[in-house]
């Protein structure tokens, strides 16, 4: 019997079959692994009878052991902030040193105890995993207290970095040859006592995004962040407060040809014997948009090319301007800008990094008609319904919604204006339903005729102003 020959069709047909099955029994084989059970009663046995692609789940508590991934793509999830203490056992409480990738993905932990000699909280060789709103407290080591980096670049976001302390390099975040994405951290009372408390980087160019550096103190250079022998960091929407480098840089330190692109950063109350603010050496950093106040001895020493940028004693040229920035409370931290700021509406559009749209806060970065300088943007509340209301049409009319649907919101809104405007006692009422309207033909929208994101965005506006009205009632 002859057999039939298949098509191309056919072929093409099967092998779709083939693959989506291929994929079927990939998801089918991932697992969650939950800790502690009577099977996995420590986070390490998990990891070691894990696979590719599973989870592993860990109940709140204190894990007394020290954990490697072992080159694993896994998520290890922590619900309501376990602790993996490693006190006692002179090991990184965490490792990747197998070629991990971002797959390998650490959320929701307490990292303390550790004590190595590179990595006391977290050790990264040649890996990349994905660090997620984790708290490095308590760890040390010789080069990076709470993380080390040395031919890695993990993603590294909402973390906290606290009294970590390095014998020598790199209190907070020890890097070389390394270039992390470090997004919305916090450097808080790291020490080195040598080195770069806050972040220590050597021959590396790390992304530091939304980032805050308080109070590390280095015995020697560069109390916030250290930067030499070529390392070229981009560092955006950064504050820089009470840092100390005994010798030279408080805030920042630079040198060797490492030459930082600054944007949109505070620098106040940062303290050395030389570059309270910044020092550098054989370096040119490129300033833009920032604040250098109050920093002691003094705000820059070396070469930098500063524009747009308030510094104290400083000469107004480049957009550059040398008047008190008018922060809320520097000396209780708060560095955002009162309303009369000279540097609001000031700084240069041109120089925000490609993809930065919001502040420190999370805000809007531009709000003006020209960004603010410093890590703020100056944002002013308003607790009268009607202007918000009146603001809420601006951003329905600007956002990238499909021709028809601007109008029907419009309608709504104006619908929420007209009982505002109403003298009648139940006019809150008559705005909230009104807004309650509008909230259902957003959410109607959702994903079609409007984007999710903006979708949520509108819904959020209007139920602020329900609840002002609902406090007025």
């Amino acid at each position: 019997m002859m057999k039939k020959s298949l098509t191309g069709k056919e072929i093409f047909t099967y092998c779709i079959a083939m693959l989506v099955m291929f994929v079927g029994m990939e998801k089918a084989e991932s697992a969650t692994l939950s800790v502690p059970t009577t099977e996995y009663p420590s986070i390490q046995s998990a990891i070691d009878a894990a696979s590719d692609g599973d989870v592993i789940v860990v109940a709140s508590g204190t894990y007394g052991e020290a954990i490697n991934f072992s080159g694993l793509a896994i998520t290890l999830y922590g619900i309501a902030r376990p602790t993996i203490d490693a006190t006692g056992l002179n090991k990184s409480a965490v490792t990747c040193a197998n070629s991990e990738g971002p797959d390998t993905i650490l959320d929701g932990f307490t990292i303390t105890g550790g004590s190595y000699s590179n990595g006391g909280g977290m050790r990264n060789y040649a890996s990349n995993p994905t660090v997620i709103n984790c708290t490095f407290s308590g760890n040390t080591a010789y080069s990076g207290g709470g993380m080390y980096n040395l031919f890695s670049s993990p993603t590294v976001s909402d973390c906290t970095f606290s009294a970590n302390i390095a014998t020598d390099y790199g209190g907070g975040m020890f890097n070389s040859y390394s270039s992390p994405n470090v997004t919305r951290c916090t450097f808080i009372a790291n020490i080195a006592n040598d080195y770069g408390a806050g972040m220590h980087n050597s021959n590396s160019s790390p992304h530091v995004t939304g980032c805050s550096f308080i109070a590390n103190l280095a015995d020697w250079y560069g109390g916030g962040m250290y930067n030499a022998y070529s390392s070229n960091p981009n560092v955006t929407n950064c504050t820089f407060s009470t840092n100390t480098g005994i010798l030279r840089g408080g805030g920042m330190y630079n040198a060797y040809s490492s030459n930082p692109r600054v944007t949109n950063c505070t620098f106040s109350l940062n303290t050395a014997g030389l570059g309270g603010g910044m020092y550098n050496l054989t370096s040119n950093p490129i300033v833009t948009n920032c604040i250098l106040w109050d920093n002691s001895p003094d705000e820059i020493f070396g070469i930098a090319t500063v524009s747009y940028s308030d510094v104290l004693g400083g000469n107004a040229v480049e957009g550059n301007i040398n008047q008190d920035p008018m922060f809320v409370d520097a000396d209780s931290g708060d560095l955002h800008l009162l309303a009369d700021s000279p540097c609001i509406d000031t700084g240069s559009n041109d120089a925000v990094p490609s993809g930065i749209t919001t502040d420190l806060d999370g805000n809007p970065r531009i709000t003006g008609t020209y960004v603010d300088m410093g890590a703020y943007e100056f944002t002013e509340e308003l607790t009268d319904p009607f202007e918000q209301v009146l603001l809420l049409i601006t951003d329905v009319v600007n956002l990238n919604t499909q021709q028809g649907i601007v109008n029907s919101l419009d309608a709504k809104l104006s619908a929420v204006l007209q009982a505002l405007d109403d003298m009648n006692e139940n006019n809150d009422v008559a705005a909230i339903n009104a807004l309650g309207a509008f909230i259902n033909a957003v959410e109607a929208q959702s994903g079609n005729k409007i984007s999710v994101t903006d979708a949520e965005y509108l819904s959020g506006v209007a139920l602020s102003i329900i609840d002002i009205l609902l406090n007025g009632i």
